[in-house]
């Protein structure tokens, strides 16, 4: 077969003809059928000496025409039989995004764009970010992908903007696992003159929508926790905000977590909840967590509690999102961003100023706020029951 197929594709076939008029159907082949048709005794159009059997293979793109002829479009030169990017799971993906964006247009949040290339991608102190240069002239620039929209979001809240919603495409550096990808889709909202409250009623009107309207199951019910509860139940520790590393160290300890790589107070917060308590809750629930110790703060308020303001929400085993009442002290935040760099140096990442825009926008005035950023991909996996979407690998080019 393949001395058949490679003497036609040599001597007789028309080399990757136009579209040929009066076509019955069109398609890829798929063990040697397209769709209802059988292909072993078709005719090669252009050499009706070769039936189908003897020329075509898995993933050829055909057409069909009257009396059992077929014209080869252009012939499967891989090693995949069939395609790996399926059209059809494209499809229920940007179908999803069109009616993320649905929601949020009823809800009459406005759709907005900011930059893919800035000055500042954000000073999360474990995040390794992507960079680049503009040079014109002799004059050289440096440039980063951002690791989320957020600053530049907030800009726009403090020049008059009240409800506001971006999906963009977002970049972090050294992440490749099951869950992570150097690039992926960020979805963040933010709601000027308001709490968290709103925000976590967005979030439960965005998943229930959305499993409405694609016809999927609905989370059974939603539950809350508190980081302290959280550690009381699994851990049977009274977890406080001023809980120092040296409790925490006797804790994991204690609960034979091996914290030998901790070098912080964040690291123990961490290698404890990761093993022992995240994810222990009902999977079919969507889950909202909050009240995380003030050293997580990150750009949220401090409550009078003395806890961050915050809340992170899980669904079928995903982290799925991160919210914050929006820290908008421009003292305190300067302050906080200084030693987010500071730490970023320590953990070896790489060096970045900060967005001085940001803080002028800070002290221009930026309205008591919330916001959340949401992971797009892992909502369509948790939304959908999907586990395997690395169809998305071959669109962002991973």
């Amino acid at each position: 077969m393949i001395k058949t197929r490679d003497e036609y594709l040599q001597k007789h076939w028309t080399r990757y003809p136009e579209m040929p008029r009066g076509a019955l159907k069109w398609g890829r082949v798929e063990n040697l059928r397209l769709g209802t048709h059988q292909l072993s005794q078709w005719n090669l159009k252009d050499s009706p000496s070769y039936l189908g059997q003897d020329i075509l293979q898995d993933g050829d793109l055909v057409a069909l025409f009257p009396a059992n002829q077929i014209v080869l479009l252009a012939p499967n030169l891989s090693d995949r039989t069939m395609p790996r990017l399926l059209w059809s799971e494209h499809q229920k993906w940007q179908e999803f995004l069109v009616q993320v964006r649905q929601v949020f247009r009823e809800k009459k949040f406005q759709e907005v764009k900011t930059p893919t290339l800035v000055k500042c991608p954000g000073t999360e102190p474990t995040l390794e970010v992507f960079e680049t240069q503009q040079r014109i002239g002799s004059e050289v620039t440096r440039y980063f992908l951002p690791t989320s929209p957020e600053l530049n979001l907030k800009k726009l809240l403090s020049e008059g903007a009240e409800k506001i919603f971006e999906i963009a495409p977002v970049f972090r550096n050294g992440e490749r696992t099951e869950r992570h990808s150097p690039e992926f889709t960020m979805l963040e909202w933010y709601r000027a003159f308001a709490g968290l409250h709103a925000i976590k009623m967005d979030v439960i009107e965005l998943v229930e929508t959305l499993c409405d309207r694609l016809k999927l199951e609905r989370p059974l019910e939603v539950l809350t926790f508190t980081i302290p509860d959280l550690f009381k139940q699994y851990c049977d520790f009274d977890f406080k905000p001023d809980t120092t590393d040296g409790e925490l160290k006797e804790l994991a300890h204690k609960l034979g977590v091996d914290v030998s790589a901790a070098t912080c107070l964040d690291d123990y917060f961490y290698l404890i909840f990761l093993e022992k308590i995240e994810n222990k809750w009902p999977q079919d629930r969507l889950v909202f967590i909050e009240k995380y110790p003030p050293y997580q703060a990150a750009l949220a308020r401090i409550g009078t509690d003395g806890w961050a303001e915050r809340f992170e929400f899980y669904w079928r085993g995903f982290e799925l999102g991160n919210a914050f009442h929006e820290l908008n002290d421009p003292v305190v935040q300067r302050q906080r961003s200084l030693e987010d760099l500071q730490k970023k140096q320590q953990n070896g990442k790489s060096a970045i100023e900060l967005d001085e825009n940001f803080f002028t926008a800070l002290d221009f005035g930026l309205p008591p706020s919330a916001g959340i950023a949401v992971g797009v991909e892992r909502l369509f996996m948790a939304v959908t029951q999907t586990r395997d979407i690395s169809f998305l690998n071959r669109i962002y080019g991973t």
